[in-house]
């Protein structure tokens, strides 16, 4: 099926977020249904920023990253199944790591994107790095932000037995974790309020908390949580461990790390364990930012990114 493409989403417009997100919606079809994503700015013989996000954000993550990078070059940002404009199937079991990379790579490689910087955050990292282990050929440059890519995501931990917050193992029981995350949007309306330094208020606020309209719609948003391998028998623990962990290992490549040095979602060894296995990253800390540091910091991550780009991805 051809790609199909929209103006402005109809959801868009409910939401009242044409100012905050004034992009054009594209879609691409896949197994679990269509698949939005937004491509900006003109394509050229540079690299083309790929930003992936994770749990429980959409493209309007990186709308600063968008506005601010496209008058230069190519922007793709995709929502994953399950999130923002796409389809958003009720199956959970549905959700694996292995679908979303399968879908990530199928937009790859119907947009044919080479020279690709890729920007992940959160399960943006497992899924972008899982398309990169797969196309390697195709990857110019990685720029991390508070996110993990290999198992365990901090070195000394247990690997059989990795410990996770208290906020992640109440959202991954049965029974409460369905009532608060499903039914009631802890993680959105919660969870995202805490893991930000910023109040978010206006055009954001609804942006987050109303994309999701009932339970059913938030069956990928339990699904994350769900996924988080806590042993090597896991299967998303087996791609970490065969897949991208191995390809972070040996790419020498030009890389950048971004930090919220306040995370209360990925604890901070997780950034000493970047820095030793791309020990040619420059690395950015903000010491007020949190998890979700694209609404923490966007001035400056736009502006040093272009400065990354145009002096090491290119």
């Amino acid at each position: 099926m051809l790609d199909t493409f929209k103006d402005v989403h109809p959801r868009i417009k409910e939401l009242g977020l044409e100012d905050a997100y004034p992009f054009k919606s594209h879609f691409i079809q896949t197994p679990m249904g269509q698949m939005h994503y937004l491509d900006e700015g003109a394509e050229n013989e540079r690299s083309t920023v790929l930003a992936v996000h994770g749990n429980p954000s959409w493209s309007f993550l990186y709308r600063a990253l968008v506005k601010g990078l496209s008058t230069e070059r190519r922007i793709v940002v995709p929502d994953h199944i399950g999130f923002g404009l796409s389809d958003k199937p009720d199956d959970e079991a549905a959700y694996t790591l292995k679908a979303h990379i399968d879908h990530l790579e199928a937009l790859v490689l119907r947009l044919d994107l080479n020279n690709i910087t890729l920007v992940m955050q959160d399960w943006g990292g497992p899924i972008g790095l899982g398309v990169a282990a797969r196309h390697p050929e195709r990857i110019k440059a990685l720029v991390v932000m508070n996110t993990f890519g290999f198992y365990p995501p901090v070195d000394g931990m247990d690997p059989e037995k990795l410990k996770l917050p208290p906020p992640l193992l109440m959202m991954r029981s049965k029974g409460m974790g369905d009532f608060m995350v499903r039914r009631l949007g802890f993680f959105e309306r919660q969870v995202m309020t805490m893991a930000t330094a910023t109040k978010r208020k206006g055009a954001a606020k609804r942006a987050y908390r109303d994309i999701f309209r009932n339970s059913s719609e938030r069956a990928g948003v339990m699904a994350f949580p769900r996924m988080i391998p806590t042993n090597t028998a896991h299967p998303a623990a087996k791609i970490l461990l065969e897949e991208t962990g191995p390809y972070v290992e040996q790419f020498d490549g030009p890389a950048h790390i971004f930090w919220g040095l306040k995370d209360p979602l990925i604890p901070i060894g997780a950034l000493a364990a970047w820095k030793k296995r791309l020990p040619q990253a420059g690395v950015t800390e903000f010491k007020t930012a949190r998890h979700y540091l694209q609404d923490d910091e966007p001035d400056a991550l736009v502006r040093q990114l272009r400065t990354f780009l145009a002096t090491r991805a290119d």
